[in-house]
């Protein structure tokens, strides 16, 4: 009977979570606005379709957060010119929010850092449980990748996801070749009818 009855609670468990577990592969990324460290409001439905995006929820206070920092710094001053845009959500609250802007200063982090203090898109919208915790979107904002905690290679693994995303870089336009020839000049003789002073 005992049996049954944790059996029966497993299964209810297992559907409970399934129905509130978050956005998987294949679906459409959830819009948010959050504000960034300027107070300026970014909406990611602003923002798709010109690369991929790279969702990483994460806070000050989380080791593994600490780890994966660099390699995102890494990747996102390689390809943030073919397109890639990376979002730090910091999932600080109220007690640690404080600490997020000189965290981010000290640590060189060259992506948008936006703030979600009170959960609403990374427990609601996201509904993540654990940090550090990746989306990666395509250009039309689906979910293309999902990464759990820290994983070392994190760069390699995301360079080979972004790249059919990725635009291609503006070239430079050459400068002028001093040497190059110029199209010749016509030469118009002096008229023969002027009367010459």
């Amino acid at each position: 009977m005992r049996t049954r009855i944790f059996t029966t609670l497993a299964i209810v468990m297992v559907l409970f979570v399934t129905a509130f577990s978050q956005v998987k592969k294949g679906q459409k990324a959830p819009d948010f606005t959050l504000p960034d460290l300027e107070g300026n409001n970014v909406t990611l439905s602003k923002i798709i379709g010109n690369g991929p995006i790279y969702i990483n929820f994460w806070a000050t206070w989380c080791p593994p957060c600490k780890k994966e920092i660099p390699e995102l710094i890494k990747l996102h001053k390689k390809y943030a010119d073919q397109g890639l845009k990376i979002l730090g959500i910091s999932v600080d609250d109220s007690r640690t929010q404080g600490k997020v802007k000189s965290f981010v200063k000290d640590r060189n982090m060259n992506f948008t850092i936006l703030l979600d203090s009170s959960g609403e898109v990374f427990r609601r919208k996201y509904k993540v449980r654990g940090i550090p915790y990746g989306f990666l979107l395509d250009n039309e904002g689906n979910i293309i990748h999902s990464i759990r905690g820290f994983m070392p290679g994190l760069e390699e693994i995301l360079t080979s996801k972004i790249k059919p995303y990725l635009t291609e870089p503006e070239k430079k336009k050459p400068a002028k070749d001093k040497t190059e020839k110029e199209p010749a000049k016509k030469v118009v003789p002096p008229s023969k009818n002027k009367t010459q002073k």
